[in-house]
């Protein structure tokens, strides 16, 4: 099973690109001092939606990173099922690291409870294993850890020790357990931590923290040859010692490994744990489905000691049992028609309950399935771009795709299954070539009340053959969302039909918003060409503040002051890129998308003119990211 793309099974990276749009957003941000956007669901609860094991509906995965991660417990959930890997310790050519340790069980939990995280890794965890006492000696791993927003333990799973810095073969001590292994070196290297009390170091190595002090593992015996550094726990394992001059002769090494730290579940709070210690430098519950192994051959897996390499990094999996999914209802892609070679517009479903109520925070894993050889990938951030992806339900049970590259000239269809606990659905996408060239005109990204009409009307601009469509080509606006509560068009018709102007722009009569709140889609098509505004639905108290989309033109201007078509779609325009037409790009971990959040409004000049400039670097970077997968795909045709 693939979790978090952990193991990309095939990936495309967009370097250059990604980075000019990640450039120009943040340039954005740091401008309006508004706070970035963030993907559906994540700006609730930290960690990376993960799918879930049988029984439960969220997930969480958390790995490495400088400081912690804050979790808040969702609503109405009251145990957690924990999964939490200690980082392995280092290793090199002549002596492995120790693996890191397991612990899992079910800890009790109130709705609303906030955790504090940490996952043991390079310059991360909770507690830092013992530095080596050589160039040569290794550092033991580090722990990773729950604790209460107080500090008070729940869940730590300790370091493996790290190798010492001699010429002889030797063994640091792996992880707990209640208590750590000691390194294999006998009169040489470090103890084992027992419990809460730390392992005694050799000769001159350091001696492992208690718990009462941190449980950090103590620092390799220095000297020519140094002893390795003891990993770090609940209570930290000792350091190995080092030695001046000499070499080993026969099996007795003339400096030691470092012992392993100790692991440990509250009694109080965890039920079921198990403490589960690795065999050497091999890690542990390798066949847990959460456990990944390195994605290249000199750097090692999920807690696994260090052969002649770093140790391996700690991990921590959350995952609940929430509110039963009954429905995955299709609110944006519904009969997706696109170009060859032209990316797709993101996917979204909203998970509802047997009562209809959306549910936030549950896990949809979504699959691309490509009988054609089509070769659609998400675009990923923060990895390789990747045929599978899980995204979290946000608070009106939403759940949206990044865009898909489509970069080949095929035509054909290919299928994105959206899953989670009790429900299914899957979108069609067809790949065909087509005359027209539908893009996003005027109205998209706009709020309004329940119950009130859009300030703007949705107009779509049409292209055919490269060229300003004719006027009276017929075209069909559609709500993507056959719910009695969402926006309608003067209130009453789901799909309308309009014809073009002189100008090549079809103006949707009044949207009116339904009781319905949250993220809808409109789609605008042409035959085979389609493009899709988002709107939004807020409650009608009046309090809300003005979004991006509620500074738009007023809807009193003609559809022709809007610029003409140009005879080539322009590819730097995001709202007129091919036939998925307008919007911002969704990868990943960030999000433009409306139910991500707002800006400030701030009533300020020159603030809106430092917002305009961010808005162009925005754009600059997101026509690059688009043209990658095209740019790219022309050098590999003409190399």
């Amino acid at each position: 099973m693939h979790h978090g793309s952990a193991v990309p099974r095939r990936a495309r990276f967009r370097r250059g690109a990604a980075a000019l749009t990640f450039v120009a957003l943040t340039a954005g941000t740091a401008l309006t001092g508004a706070p970035a956007a963030t993907a559906a669901g994540s700006a609730v609860l930290a960690g990376k939606a993960c799918t879930p094991t049988e029984g439960f509906s969220g997930c969480r995965l958390f790995d490495p990173k400088t400081g912690t991660h804050e979790f808040t417990v969702p609503s109405g959930v009251t145990g957690l099922d924990v999964r939490a890997w200690g980082e392995g310790g280092a290793g090199n050519s002549m002596t492995s690291g120790g693996a890191g340790g397991f612990v899992a069980g079910t800890l009790k939990v109130s709705p609303g409870e906030a955790l504090s995280i940490a996952v043991g890794g390079p310059n991360a965890g909770d507690a830092l294993g013992g530095k080596g006492g050589s160039s040569g000696a290794d550092r033991g791993g580090n722990s990773s850890a729950i604790r209460t927003s107080g500090g008070s333990a729940l869940v730590v799973a300790g370091g493996g020790g790290g190798g010492g810095g001699d010429i002889a073969h030797g063994r640091a001590g792996a992880a707990g357990g209640e208590s750590g292994q000691d390194a294999s070196e006998k009169g040489r290297g470090g103890k084992g931590a027992t419990g809460a009390k730390g392992g005694a170091g050799t000769g001159n190595g350091a001696a492992g923290a208690d718990h009462a002090k941190g449980g950090a593992g103590g620092a390799g015996g220095a000297g020519r040859y140094g002893g390795g550094g003891g990993g770090a726990g609940y209570a930290g394992g000792g350091g190995g010692t080092g030695a001046e001059t000499g070499s080993s002769t026969g099996s007795d090494p003339t400096t030691g490994s470092g012992g392993g730290g100790s692991s440990y579940a509250e009694p109080a709070r965890v039920d079921d744990a198990r403490l589960v210690v690795g065999n050497g430098n091999k890690a542990p519950e390798k066949n847990d489905p959460f456990w990944a192994p390195s994605g290249d051959p000199v750097n090692s897996g999920v807690a696994e000691g260090g052969a002649n390499a770093p140790g391996g990094p700690g991990r921590i999996v959350l995952q609940w049992r929430g509110l039963p999914v009954d429905r995955l209802a299709q609110v944006t892609g519904t009969d997706v028609t696109t170009q060859p070679g032209t990316d797709v517009q993101p996917l979204a479903v909203v998970a509802q309950g047997k009562d209809g109520k959306p549910v936030a925070d549950a896990s949809v894993t979504y699959t691309i399935e490509d009988p054609d050889g089509l070769e659609p990938l998400f675009y990923l951030t923060n990895g390789p771009d990747d045929d599978e992806t899980v995204v979290a339900t946000d608070a009106q049970g939403r759940a949206q795709t990044p865009w898909i590259n489509l970069s080949g000239s095929k035509e054909g269809s290919f299928t994105v299954r959206a899953k989670t606990l009790g429900a299914s659905t899957a979108f069609t996408v067809r790949v065909k070539e087509s005359p027209y060239v539908v893009s996003t005109a005027g109205g998209d990204k706009q709020k309004a009340e329940q119950g009130q009409d859009f300030a703007d009307a949705l107009i779509a601009g049409v292209v055919k053959s490269g060229k300003t469509a004719p006027a009276g080509t017929e075209v069909e606006f559609r709500v993507e969302d056959t719910a009695e509560d969402a926006p309608r068009f003067e209130g009453e018709d789901r799909v309308v039909r309009v014809k073009t102007d002189d100008s090549g722009k079809a103006t949707a009569p009044a949207l009116t918003a339904g009781e319905g709140t949250g993220t809808y889609t409109v789609a605008a098509s042409v035959g085979d060409a389609m493009t899709q505004f988002a709107v939004e639905v807020v409650p009608g108290d009046g309090s809300q503040e003005p979004g991006p989309g509620d500074e738009s033109p007023s809807p009193s201007g003609s559809p022709t002051a809007e610029p003409s078509p140009s005879a080539e779609p322009s590819p730097s325009a995001s709202s007129t890129s091919g036939t998925t037409g307008g919007g911002t790009s969704t990868t990943g971990g960030t999000s433009t998308d409306l139910d991500g959040g707002s800006l400030a409004s701030t009533g300020a000049g020159g603030v809106g003119l430092l917002l305009a400039a961010a808005a162009g670097l925005a754009a600059v970077g997101f026509a690059a990211f688009r043209l990658a997968p095209r740019l790219k795909l022309r050098s590999r045709d003409n190399g």
